[in-house]
């Protein structure tokens, strides 16, 4: 999951170039406390001490389908 996890952190730095601070901040939380925080404590339930392990790669994973999003209508915005 590094790939993904480069992909987002290059999104994080690219809207604040932008000047959309709140679209990065957004990201970021996201994948900070909504997915880590969340599946760090739903995840071992499912899979026991593995879904520690498997918390941030998750995570990872799944602020990247936000992050491409965010950035194919940041893309289509500028392109108009």
């Amino acid at each position: 999951m590094m790939v993904f996890a480069t992909v987002n952190k290059g999104t994080f730095i690219y809207l604040q170039s932008l000047g959309k601070a709140l679209a990065s901040t957004v990201i970021s939380m996201i994948r900070e406390v909504v997915f880590g925080v969340g599946l760090a404590l739903l995840l071992p339930i499912l899979f026991g001490l593995d879904g520690v392990l498997y918390s941030m790669p998750v995570s990872d994973a799944l602020s990247f389908v936000i992050a491409a999003f965010v950035i194919r209508q940041t893309m289509r915005e500028l392109s108009e």
